[in-house]
């Protein structure tokens, strides 16, 4: 059982570098990963793909798109990873 088990995450700017690499330790440690996306669609889906999370395209920078897509039902994030600095 891994220490994220049962429990969501979103990460911010998660498709690429360090962000894809918080993504893919989350979801080995057993968590619901949603993470944001805004210019690498198609590397963030293929780490959707590849780990089984939820990639949403948001502009980390916009604190309005940020607020909607962590208050998303499916998001049920209680851990937030600011992974790009805006």
């Amino acid at each position: 059982m891994g220490a994220f088990e049962a429990k969501s995450v979103l990460v911010l700017g998660g498709s690429r570098g360090i962000g894809a690499a918080i993504v893919r330790r989350f979801v080995a440690d057993g968590a619901n990963v949603t993470f944001t996306y805004s210019g690498s669609r198609d590397a963030a889906h293929a780490l959707a793909a590849e780990t089984g999370s939820t990639a949403v395209e948001t502009d980390s920078a916009d604190r309005d798109a940020v607020c909607t897509a962590v208050r998303k039902p499916s998001s049920g994030a209680p851990a937030f990873v600011p992974a790009r600095a805006a």
